[in-house]
């Protein structure tokens, strides 16, 4: 028996001025619940971002900031955010247990944001889901996948964060 449920993807954080965008899968139950991008308090995606963004953020301070002030941080640094599928189902929170995914339309979504040249992508799964779409549009784009920030990934947190401290040099700091 497949008790699987049925999971739609929020609305991108994104505006004219995003130049790269950060790519996930698709929500988790308790970002589900939250209706907030990467609320898990495990999830390391918010403590990443404002240390790659605020070179003077103190390493010891966790991010418990609002929400409102977390999607401005990623807007004012040109950051978009979204993910890979809009709809699938899927048995917990695993990206492994995906089932029947419908993904978002990038071919528009590109067109619409012309500005973003460059595409991170938030762990394997983000990149292979997103690998299974193809546009000519995407011809202009750079891919750079990176390490997950879920609390799933058992790769050490610092490694994570010193590879997506590449972000820096896309967003000029």
């Amino acid at each position: 028996m497949d008790n699987s449920i049925e999971i739609k993807s929020f609305e991108p954080i994104v505006d004219q001025n995003s130049t790269i965008i950060i790519l996930g899968t698709m929500p988790g139950n308790e970002s589900i619940g939250k209706e907030q991008y990467y609320a898990h308090e495990d999830n390391l995606f918010w403590d990443i971002i404002f240390r790659v963004c605020k070179p003077d953020w103190r390493m010891d301070d966790i991010v418990t900031t609002d929400y409102d002030t977390k999607k401005r941080l990623l807007l004012t640094n040109h950051i978009a955010l979204w993910d890979v599928l809009q709809f699938c189902n899927r048995k917990g929170n695993l990206d492994k247990n995906i089932r029947n995914q419908i993904h978002n339309d990038f071919d528009s979504f590109f067109r619409e944001f012309q500005s973003i040249k460059t595409v991170f992508f938030n762990g394997k799964k983000a990149e292979q889901f997103f690998g299974d779409y193809s546009a000519e549009i995407f011809n202009s784009l750079k891919f750079i996948p990176l390490y997950s920030t879920s609390p799933s990934n058992t790769v050490n947190s610092f490694y994570i964060l010193k590879q997506w401290m590449q972000i820096r040099e896309y967003i000029n700091i």
